[in-house]
């Protein structure tokens, strides 16, 4: 293979397998995320919350930027929204409509984002940069409802005998060629190498950085007070110094045109492992999930073939036994075909009596589907059939849809369901306009998978459609450029430039702002806190801010507990709040602490003056203990306002 032809194959191609695999994962944490925005939907969707819609269009961060909940001001309306969203990513995870479903879930995840731009975390611009990138290229391949409705219908089997060709079921192979396949290599490459540049500090060199952002209370979890407080200083200095390293290794490794299937094999064996670590330790709500999908997109058709020979030659052996006079039951075998790719599952009809095992008779077929274990011959029918079915799919795919066909309750639910459906299988059959026989007439077959050859107007809209989807990953990916260039500390001053407004506008619109600096250039020294100390009509003291974001003690706070259990909002918020460029968020902050007793609905909790602080404290060096420092105590709102 030439130099020209390798460089292609590393750089702009992708299997569509790997874009099957990364759409679920995807869709799985669009849906994660969406739910941990529900769950403060009342603080920062609606205008009875911190943030108004009409406070973050008045003083909005960037310049360029929309989002349809803008137009969500009541708790219902943003309920609605968020139900929007939570259709479409799942109906992308699925893979139903999958083009439309790609376009509809970037809109979603924009809508979602730009509504707290204040807030924005590392991996709310991650799935930013993954929506906009895979936007281009063809999620729905592979893995997906549309595939295999594609497939049931372009090849009409008419015997259970074509069912054994699992390889001509499935969706035509082949690397899926694009410029977008390049973009998320660059991507990858630049998020680790920036991220490594821009730890310049000396908390990093002298390895004290992970000590230090394990002191960070808003962040921490309870294993990361746990590790911070019985860890020794050279095991986290030694982790310090392995996260510089990683990500440095990261970017060489993604990036590497040497024996390219080999480099990226070992980032995906590695990198996903350091961000479950942070993940772990740390709240910063779906980035490390992000970015762990992310390695998805790296396996190659090499790596997909050996994992189907390995998996193919492990793993159970079922026959399923089914009516082949039954319309709906040779669609489901069908189906089950499609499903199973590695061939582990034997289809066989109750036509063919010699083959059926000893107890199971035509007539016990023509009444349920029967599934033998060919290691134990154990034999199972109606619903507990479907659920032995499930221990097919590889890599214990399939466990918990089996487990819950199992579940004492609902398994008697199915086996009645299942039933219902058996008695009534020639009516079904005959509503779907299926053959009373099962079989497809001659006529209503097609030729197969195999694609024909476009011709004519066809063609020139194929080619065009190519060509204005490449261009415009180029744009996109020069604007990118010029924003890692221009924003990114560790960029020497002489390459950056003046970024035209049209391609800075796509940034902003895009949310795809590439300043990675995690923890850089330092670890920070101090941690942060926002408490108010509130009085109410019936003279008690009360805290309305942590009550919500922190749910720990009880005012006033002297010290910042040793964990706050902020999520990724209010860990954002805190600190931006108290700052002197918040002052056009504070209105809204002070109206929803007056507004207490509306949200408790108890009218003694109306609050008659409060004063909001920031408390702060210098966390701890290595070895001098578990305690902060120097804590700070300074008012920044005091409600009325001559107090």
């Amino acid at each position: 293979m030439g130099l020209r032809s390798h460089l292609h194959r590393a750089y702009l191609c992708v299997d569509p397998r790997s874009l099957g695999l990364f759409r679920i994962l995807f869709g799985a944490v669009l849906l994660l995320a969406l739910y941990w925005r529900a769950l403060d939907l009342d603080h920062f969707y609606t205008n009875a919350g911190l943030l108004p819609n009409h406070t973050m269009l008045w003083a909005p961060r960037a310049r360029h930027s929309f989002s349809l909940f803008f137009t969500a001001s009541t708790r219902s309306e943003a309920i609605a929204g968020m139900a929007i969203c939570a259709g479409v990513f799942g109906a992308l995870l699925i893979g139903w409509r999958t083009r439309l479903m790609q376009v509809l879930a970037w809109i979603c995840l924009i809508s979602l984002n730009s509504r707290l731009a204040l807030l924005e975390n590392g991996g709310d611009v991650v799935l930013n940069l993954l929506a906009t990138w895979t936007v281009f290229l063809p999620l729905g391949r592979r893995f997906s409802l549309d595939a295999l409705l594609v497939s049931l219908r372009e090849r009409r089997e008419q015997n259970a005998a074509q069912l054994a060709d699992r390889a001509a079921l499935q969706p035509p192979g082949g690397p899926v060629v694009s410029l977008a396949a390049l973009a998320l290599v660059l991507q990858l490459f630049a998020i680790y190498l920036l991220n490594s540049l821009n730890k310049r500090g000396p908390t990093w060199f002298e390895g004290t950085a992970v000590h230090y952002t394990l002191h960070q209370d808003r962040l921490v979890t309870s294993l990361g007070v746990w590790l911070r407080e019985h860890a020794s200083p050279e095991l986290l200095q030694l982790l310090s110094w392995t996260t510089m390293g990683a990500e440095s290794l990261a970017a060489l490794l993604v990036i590497s045109p040497l024996w390219p299937e080999r480099t990226r094999l070992l980032a995906i064996a590695l990198l996903p492992v350091l961000h479950l670590g942070f993940a772990l330790c740390l709240d910063l709500g779906p980035f490390s999930y992000a970015m762990a999908i992310f390695f998805a997109l790296l396996l190659t058709e090499r790596h997909w073939d050996a994992l189907e020979r390995r998996l193919r030659a492990r793993g159970p052996r079922l026959v399923l036994y089914f009516d082949a006079g039954c319309g709906i039951c040779f669609q489901c075998a069908r189906v089950v075909a499609r499903l199973d790719p590695l061939g582990r599952i034997r289809l066989l009809a109750n036509d063919d009596a010699a083959g059926l095992p000893a107890g199971v008779t035509p007539e016990l077929v023509t009444q349920t589907i029967v599934v033998q274990d060919l290691a134990t011959g154990r034999i199972t029918t109606r619903s507990d059939a479907v659920a032995e079915l499930f221990r097919a799919p590889p890599l214990g795919l399939g466990l918990v849809p089996r487990a819950l066909l199992l579940t004492p309750g609902l398994r008697a639910l199915l086996r009645r369901l299942y039933d219902l459906v058996a008695r009534n299988r020639i009516a079904i059959s005959a509503w779907f306009g299926l053959a009373a026989c099962g079989i497809p007439r001659p006529e209503a077959a097609a030729s197969g998978l195999d694609e024909q050859p476009l011709t004519g107007p066809a063609r020139l809209r194929a080619r065009s459609s190519a060509v204005l989807r490449e261009t415009a990953v180029a744009v996109v990916l020069l604007a990118s450029i010029g924003e890692i260039v221009n924003v990114n500390a560790s960029i020497p001053g002489w390459m950056r430039y003046r970024q035209p407004g049209p391609l800075h506008a796509i940034i902003e619109y895009g949310r795809l702002i590439q300043n990675w600096r995690m923890f850089a250039p330092d670890a920070p020294l101090e941690d942060h806190m926002v408490t108010v100390e509130a009085v109410t009509a019936d003279g008690r003291l009360v805290d309305p801010y942590n009550e919500v974001a922190s749910r720990v003690g009880d005012p006033p706070f002297a010290r910042i507990p040793e964990r706050l259990d902020n999520d990724q909002f209010f860990t954002t918020y805190s600190p931006m709040i108290a700052s002197d460029g918040a002052r056009p968020y504070w209105p809204p902050f002070e109206h929803w602490i007056l507004t207490y007793h509306e949200r408790t609905g108890n009218p003694h909790d109306r609050i008659v003056r409060f004063t909001a602080y920031l408390l702060s404290d210098r966390s701890p060096a290595p070895g001098a203990g578990h305690a902060p420092y120097d804590t700070r105590k300074v008012p920044f709102m005091t409600h009325p306002p001559h107090q």
